[in-house]
């Protein structure tokens, strides 16, 4: 007998049999029952094993791997890296943090000295950043630019909030269900087997981390990051010119215009939501403005 999510699940396997095929249908019905709720933050009605609890544990497995692997191979990493520009998404992070729809994530970002044009946030806002971000070259942000710096951390924190990975790994554990024993199915969400879901390719020496998310989870959190970034005081306009440039990319695995998919499609969707992003920056900028009066600076 095993128990998952206070569910007692009956783990018996019966390879072969009439009884074995019941056994493991009745259970991925259960836990898809167990694992449906309505997403706080989308609205919408979604699959999710994982407990909001359990995701920063997740996120610190990812980002404690992708450390030592940069360490390995003699990376260097956070003030090492860049200490300014360490300090700099260090204080955006924070500066969103209370914006977003879970403030009380540990959020945490490290930097990471490589060409890799590329960020991400794994569950729980884990974050990591590299340097090749922006090279004059191959990079998609302007250097010391925080507006456009805003645009992909909010974005990237937007996917954490949203539970993207976590929801795509229920769905692949409902999926391997289906032909595979019930126990070995649910031991692979809490091993390597169920972390390696997230994806990751092979660059700058190092096995990096790229999680692949659908088209639908790109526009929310497209959508999400926006928002964030705005009610932050940083200007959205940067996100849309951002997005409109990588389009122009050319794309490899491990960068940032592979798996951030973007259009001229997505730059427009993103347009369509400008006025309400932009009220949200100005009255951020009205709130700033007022606290400069109120203190003589």
């Amino acid at each position: 007998m095993m128990v998952f999510r206070g569910v007692k699940v009956k783990a018996m396997v019966y390879r072969g049999t009439m009884r074995y095929r019941i056994l493991v249908l009745s259970t991925a019905l259960l836990l898809a029952v167990t694992g449906c709720a309505k997403d706080l933050v989308t609205g919408k009605k979604t699959l999710n094993y994982y407990s909001l609890k359990s995701e920063p544990a997740l996120g610190q497995r990812v980002l404690v791997q992708q450390a030592k692997a940069a360490k390995k191979k003699g990376k260097k990493m956070d003030s090492a890296a860049d200490a300014k520009e360490y300090e700099r998404i260090q204080g955006i992070v924070e500066r969103i943090r209370p914006h977003t729809h879970y403030p009380k994530f540990p959020y945490e970002v490290h930097l990471v000295d490589s060409k890799v044009v590329n960020a991400w946030c794994a569950p729980g806002g884990k974050m990591m950043v590299y340097t090749g971000l922006w090279d004059p070259k191959k990079g998609l942000v302007e250097k010391g630019n925080e507006d456009q710096l805003a645009a992909v951390l909010a974005h990237e924190m937007a996917h954490a909030n949203a539970r993207h990975v976590t929801e795509s790994i229920s769905r692949n554990m409902t999926i391997m269900m289906a032909g595979a024993a019930v126990q070995t199915a649910i031991a692979a969400g809490g091993s390597n087997t169920g972390a390696n879901l997230f994806g990751e390719v092979f660059s700058d020496g190092m096995n990096i981390y790229v999680p692949s998310y659908s088209r639908k989870n790109e526009y929310e959190a497209d959508r999400l990051g926006l928002m964030y970034m705005a009610k932050a005081g940083y200007d959205p306009r940067e996100a849309v010119k951002l997005w409109k440039e990588a389009a122009k990319r050319k794309k490899d695995r491990t960068s940032i215009f592979a798996s951030h998919p973007s259009s001229g499609a997505r730059a427009r969707q993103l347009e369509k939501l400008l006025p309400e992003a932009m009220a949200l920056y100005e009255k951020s900028l009205a709130v700033k403005d007022g606290k400069k009066d109120v203190d003589g600076r």
